[in-house]
């Protein structure tokens, strides 16, 4: 499989607010698991990289696409690492980027080379709307720093059609939610589900293995 996009394609145009936050719970999520070595697939602009390195992580990389510099140039189905070898493996919007008939088989790869924790996450397709207020009196009594009130409408009539990039999405026709839960389900435990604040079409599941 050669690579979808080209280097410039992570320096232009690329980050947003909303990707922050993402990037947020890319960081946080692996923080909070003190892993004592992790494995990135898929660098991208290698922020998420950066800021685990720097915050103490052992981590190193691997991607398809040798332009953006990752210690291993491999495929995500298949991969040099022993079993059992990262304590930790994450996958940020990687996984669409294959057609869905290997998502199964990366999944299985990623098992063999994860010795416990493995964070993922993929597009979610929907109509969404949401509403963040932030009372400081409320937030005490909920303990939170601010209420959110969201609604999603999964594009379940649509059909996914290759953009170049991604071959599936969930929430579009044949890729529900439960549908991509029950495959995960087969090979992980899903330990949390995460919905970042103001970008929803990121979707994230901290899983752990068998």
């Amino acid at each position: 499989m050669k690579p979808q996009v080209k280097k410039e394609h992570y320096l232009k145009d690329y980050d947003s607010v909303e990707r922050f936050i993402s990037y947020f719970y890319q960081c946080n999520e692996v923080i909070k698991l003190n892993p004592k070595n992790a494995l990135e697939i898929g660098v991208g602009n290698k922020l998420t990289f950066n800021y685990l390195k720097n915050s103490g992580i052992n981590i190193i990389t691997c991607d398809i696409n040798k332009s953006l510099k990752p210690d291993y140039v491999c495929n995500i189905t298949k991969t040099p690492f022993k079993n059992n070898e990262f304590d930790c493996i994450i996958a940020y919007q990687i996984l669409e980027h294959l057609p869905f008939e290997e998502f199964i088989d990366a999944l299985k790869e990623i098992k063999r080379i994860s010795k416990k924790n493995v964070i993922i996450s993929l597009p979610y397709a929907s109509t969404s709307f949401e509403f963040i207020i932030k009372i400081p009196l409320i937030s005490k009594l909920v303990k939170k720093q601010y209420i959110d009130f969201f609604i999603r409408i999964p594009k379940f009539y649509k059909n996914h059609k290759f953009d170049g990039q991604h071959y599936w999405e969930i929430g579009k026709r044949n890729y529900s939610l439960n549908k991509i839960k029950n495959i995960i389900k087969e090979h992980f435990i899903i330990k949390k589900e995460i919905r970042p604040e103001i970008n929803s079409y990121h979707y994230f599941f901290v899983l752990e293995k068998y």
